[in-house]
């Protein structure tokens, strides 16, 4: 998988190690199809071995404002069923897609992120953001629960957090989502790009085997007791330094 692989609401480049995921519907607020949420998880899912980090940003002032509704007409008749396969399902793919990728996941953010922008960075394994990004969930004013995008920050954010930011709707600034765990690291607005190139060439120095160990670990090892934490801890260290120091296969006779 390499160049331009398509230039549309989303595209997808891959340069040498880093797999670039760029919205690109600036004057439209980078809304994301469920067309192009399931590239984005397709793409993730079958990343090429030589691949270290995946880098979601966006053109323009805003990060993503939501997704382009997937929601039927008004007055349609639909079961649940329909409505799970066509709201639910879509963006729960993508968010499976960036929390389950091989290799972490990074997310820059200018601007706003709202509803599913804001989900996007939740369910990412690192978030730099610009000292003015803003992150909301605005459903509620809708009357729709948000349900999808509280599934992409369980377990990244405090339950007191969530709450109130799905029922309160209100905008939070880069430092309250910095101090609630939603971002990483926040930077001067004049800053963020080489903030995120310094941070991008640092984990592309890694090598594969250990990047993706790491992420492997940060993925399983929550949910884990812990003696099987420390295991996982010890199988993959050993794994990944076997690639170093592992001896070489024996000579056959």
């Amino acid at each position: 998988m390499s160049g331009a692989l398509l230039k549309d609401v989303v595209e997808l480049q891959q340069d040498g190690a880093l797999l670039e995921v760029r919205l690109t519907d600036s004057a439209g607020g980078n809304l994301v199809s469920n067309a192009a949420g399931d590239r984005i998880a397709s793409a993730l899912a079958s990343l090429n071995p030589e691949v270290k980090l995946v880098r979601i940003s966006a053109d323009g002032h805003d990060f993503c404002l939501g997704r382009i509704s997937p929601m039927p007409r008004p007055g349609a008749v639909v079961t649940g069923h329909d409505l799970k396969v066509r709201v639910a399902e879509p963006a729960l793919r993508v968010y499976d897609a960036l929390r389950n990728c091989p290799v972490p996941v990074l997310c820059v953010v200018r601007g706003a992120a709202a509803g599913y922008g804001c989900g996007l960075v939740a369910a990412s394994d690192l978030a730099v953001a610009g000292a003015s990004a803003t992150f909301s969930v605005p459903e509620m004013e809708r009357d729709i629960p948000p349900t999808l995008v509280m599934t992409a920050m369980g377990g990244r954010l405090p339950y007191h957090a969530i709450a109130q930011m799905v029922l309160s709707r209100e905008a939070i600034p880069a430092a309250q989502a910095l101090a609630w765990g939603l971002v990483g690291q926040v930077t001067a607005d004049a800053e963020l790009d080489a903030e995120v190139r310094a941070l991008t060439q640092s984990i592309l120095r890694y090598s594969s085997a250990s990047v993706r160990a790491v992420k492997e670990y940060l993925r399983f090892a929550p949910g884990l007791p812990g003696p099987a934490a420390s295991s996982l801890a010890a199988n993959l260290a050993g794994a990944a330094l076997s690639a170093r120091f592992g001896a070489p296969p024996e000579a056959k006779p």
